[in-house]
């Protein structure tokens, strides 16, 4: 009996402008519903633009053609962010399209994070989509997951695209055109838009992904496509960048750029005992304040800082069962005097006065617990400055259950 051809098999036959806007505080994002129980987030990779430069890409294909040596570089860094610049002139090695594009999550010199079937993984970055990028009739790629190597197709795809004349943007499984979500375009040019994408590695129909939009703290989608095959062979690997065809026929085409910034990837391990899941707070919703790294012993990638005002806050969206849970918040307070913050969970107040008391440095943590009740699915976690001085630095939220 014939087996149908799985995208493994498929792959290894085929293989054998606008001033941009200040950057917004991350929102938080809904919680992750490919993780499965008992496992939570480890963060693998967090480049800096300013700081690792062009060695945070596994390979790099600016004008690998060099079509247009004056153009050049077409990729690089701009200040916290990495800048992708195409050129009507610019030409790939076929000359009916266009490539400038990133591959992978280089972790040093010698080495690379690599995905592999079975795994889960995760990225979130903040892309900047100016107005002279638009969506086009033919394909218009500014994110992919492929196998690597020459001659192979991907595996999804996000893309720039004309529907009934609108310009939308989308993501597709690849083969066979699977469409996981699409939103107009037009509402999200010329702004920081944050994207969350889940991919779990499976042959056959063992896959799955998730992929969320927000414009500011709004979720414009939110959509999880399971049962499909994400795995062609060797390993996966993700890939950024301006990648379009010039058979438009919208009249759409023209000198355009891509921004990328605060890109993380994390891949899904076993759960830190006791049901422990920790949500940084570099990644949550910030109302007056700012992340920061300049005071040592923060996790992740930095803290937040936040205003000395009364009313300024920072805000999580936490997974978790229907039930008693315990919330460990890190911080830090380099003052002699209490910064009494209001801690609510979806919005019920559970702590009027947390005190965070002095630390004695800013770089001397602390962790201040709170039990609550949280209910099955998505909860909302804030802690809101009581006072002119405002909340502590904030360097993590744990969910104990």
């Amino acid at each position: 009996m014939t087996q149908p051809l799985s995208r493994r098999r498929f792959g290894l036959l085929l293989g054998a402008a606008a001033a941009v806007p200040l950057l917004p505080a991350r929102p938080a994002f809904a919680a992750p519903t490919l993780l499965p129980s008992g496992m939570t987030w480890q963060l693998m990779w967090s480049p800096s633009a300013s700081a690792n430069g062009m060695g945070a890409w596994e390979t790099i294909e600016d004008d690998r053609a060099d079509s247009h040596p004056a153009g050049a570089p077409h990729i690089r860094p701009d200040g916290d962010n990495y800048r992708f610049t195409m050129h009507m002139v610019d030409r790939d090695t076929s000359t009916d399209r266009q490539r400038h594009e990133v591959t992978g999550n280089r972790t040093s010199s010698s080495s690379y994070l690599s995905w592999k079937t079975g795994e889960l993984w995760r990225v979130t970055y903040s892309m900047y989509i100016p107005s002279t990028l638009k969506a086009t009739t033919t394909f218009t790629h500014i994110f992919q997951t492929k196998m690597p190597g020459s001659g192979t197709s991907p595996i999804t795809v996000t893309s720039l695209r004309r529907v009934d004349g609108r310009q939308t943007i989308e993501h597709k499984i690849f083969e066979p055109n699977i469409l996981v979500g699409r939103t107009d375009l037009e509402p999200l040019h010329n702004k920081w838009i944050d994207i969350d994408y889940e991919i779990k590695i499976g042959d056959g129909s063992a896959g799955a992904v998730r992929w969320v939009v927000r414009n500011g703290g709004t979720t414009v989608v939110d959509a999880t496509t399971t049962g499909v095959d994400t795995f062609l062979g060797d390993r996966v690997r993700p890939k950024w960048g301006i990648y379009r065809s010039l058979g438009d026929t919208s009249g759409s085409l023209q000198d355009c750029h891509l921004l990328l910034t605060r890109l993380r990837s994390y891949k899904a391990v076993p759960g830190g005992g006791g049901g422990v899941t920790r949500y940084e707070a570099e990644n949550a919703t910030i109302s007056q304040g700012a992340v920061e790294s300049n005071h040592a012993g923060y996790s992740g990638t930095g803290f937040v800082n936040g205003d000395n005002a009364a009313g300024s806050y920072v805000e999580w969206t936490v997974n978790g069962a229907a039930g008693a849970a315990t919330l460990r918040i890190r911080y830090a307070n380099g003052t002699t005097a209490g910064r009494p913050a209001t801690i609510t969970v979806n919005g019920a107040t559970v702590a009027a006065d947390q005190p965070f008391n002095g630390t004695g440095a800013w770089a001397t943590w602390a962790t201040a617990t709170v039990p609550v009740t949280l209910r099955s699915g998505a909860n909302t976690v804030r802690i809101t400055a009581n006072t002119a001085a405002g909340n502590p630095n904030l360097d993590y939220l744990e969910v104990v259950q």
